[in-house]
């Protein structure tokens, strides 16, 4: 333990490599936990048998590819088809039934949806066919978009092929299976009357212009990454971007505190679902 703790002093001014990483490429490193990023970049550091900051930013400026990897590194876009699968059940039985009886009631089409943080597509995926099965014939009465944003480009790539290989098919359940996915050999692809509904894009949540009136947010297993005042930042951006009545769901290990002073109400509390306020509207 000692010896890992002085490692840690002797790399160096971690606070200069930040701002070079914030700079050059627009990362801005402070919005997470300050442990996690020094045990990420460590581990880089390790992989490239370097032993501090400054060798490290100077490894960054003669392999400018290094900058994704360490994004990569940061992200841990560790994610899969309807992961965890009681929270897709209860929503694609009960939440999107009622939106689609309360869009149908109002006269609405549009439904917006977006995965902020959606690495390398199965999110996003998973929730269009999540929509379309429970759509039903009616699916051409309604124009759904799912965007899935994040900060990994290499990561959004991957998503826009819509092609996985086939260790990962077991993930999505046999009727959607069977009824959105094209086998071929040692991968699969989804198929196009999915792949049509989603969109990828960069998407930097500190940064960037705010998506506006989006009925759905998946955001799960991201906040964990941020300290406690982003995360009131990104929570009010949420807010801000979720129409009438709209649907926040977060990671199993995420919640939302003061839900009133936040404008929240609560659908689950063991799904980490949760609704825009009707009275603050």
């Amino acid at each position: 333990m000692e010896g890992r703790q002085a490692d840690a002093v002797n790399r160096g001014n971690l606070t200069r490599l930040l701002e070079k990483v914030r700079t050059e490429r627009g990362l801005d490193m402070a919005q997470y936990r300050p442990r996690y990023v020094e045990r990420r970049i460590a581990a880089r550091l390790r992989t490239l048998n370097l032993r501090t900051y400054r060798q490290y930013a100077a490894y960054l400026d003669g392999h400018p590819e290094e900058y994704a990897k360490l994004f990569d590194t940061l992200t841990i876009n560790v994610t899969q088809f309807f992961r965890d699968p009681t929270v897709f059940e209860l929503f694609r039985e009960d939440i999107v039934r009622d939106m689609l009886a309360e869009k149908a009631a109002r006269r609405q089409h549009m439904i917006r949806v977006w995965s902020a943080g959606c690495a390398t597509g199965q999110e996003p995926y998973s929730l269009a066919m999540a929509f379309l099965s429970a759509m039903g014939p009616t699916s051409h009465d309604f124009l759904l978009t799912i965007l899935g944003t994040d900060l990994d480009r290499n990561a959004l790539n991957v998503a826009k092929r819509a092609e996985y290989d086939i260790s990962l098919i077991d993930q999505i359940p046999l009727a959607d299976r069977n009824r959105y996915v094209e086998v071929y050999g040692d991968h699969f692809k989804i198929k196009p009357e999915v792949a049509r509904l989603c969109k990828f894009d960069y998407f930097n949540l500190f940064e960037d212009k705010p998506i506006h009136a989006v009925d759905v947010i998946f955001c799960r297993n991201v906040f964990i990454y941020f300290n406690r005042d982003e995360q009131e930042r990104i929570l009010h951006a949420f807010w801000s971007a979720l129409a009438r009545g709209g649907y926040l769901v977060l990671g199993r290990t995420e919640r939302i505190g003061s839900l009133g002073e936040h404008g929240f109400e609560l659908v689950s509390g063991r799904e980490r679902i949760y609704r825009k306020s009707l009275e603050l509207l």
